[in-house]
């Protein structure tokens, strides 16, 4: 597992039952979590691997089952940390796989290495390191020029100026 292609989704907020499940609190849209699938939860600076047994609940707040918690107190010394996913298994059409994306502009060549998605009222925005500053990219329609997954590219035409906000 490569912790650079990881990426934190959301945070064990309470301990469900007296059986080890766990309540997740969402901070992201991602694909619904299902039965089989590993999550991450990042635990003493480690990032320790859980498979998910069993999901109901609200989608934005499941109730888990994770392998190896069966009791609440395994369950409650889990709460509160952070629950992380790999972004390699996220499927192509969903936001978070432009993540590790290079981003190029027509007029500045390349920018940077997209850091982080999030997903704001309008528009999705990219998280992109450019002059030791994160700048925040909106990936509109008007400014892609063509978005490469093999390349891993994000090719765009920005606005004069965009970067030095």
């Amino acid at each position: 597992m490569n912790k650079d292609s990881l990426i934190c989704i959301g945070y064990i907020s309470r301990p469900h039952s007296y059986n080890g499940e766990i309540q997740l609190r969402l901070e992201r849209k991602i694909v619904s979590l299902k039965r089989g699938d590993f999550l991450f939860i990042k635990l003493q600076g480690q990032y320790i691997p859980y498979q998910i047994l069993e999901v109901k609940g609200k989608a934005e707040d499941p109730v888990l089952k994770l392998q190896f918690i069966t009791t609440y107190e395994q369950a409650q010394e889990i709460c509160a940390n952070e629950v992380f996913t790999d972004t390699e298994v996220l499927p192509e059409e969903s936001e978070l796989s432009f993540i590790g994306f290079e981003v190029i502009d027509k007029h500045l060549g390349t920018i940077g290495k997209v850091e982080d998605v999030q997903e704001l009222p309008k528009q999705l925005m990219l998280l992109v390191t450019y002059n030791d500053e994160v700048k925040y990219i909106p990936l509109v329609d008007d400014f892609i020029d063509y978005i490469s997954s093999e390349e891993k590219e994000i090719w765009l035409t920005l606005p004069s100026g965009l970067l030095d906000i």
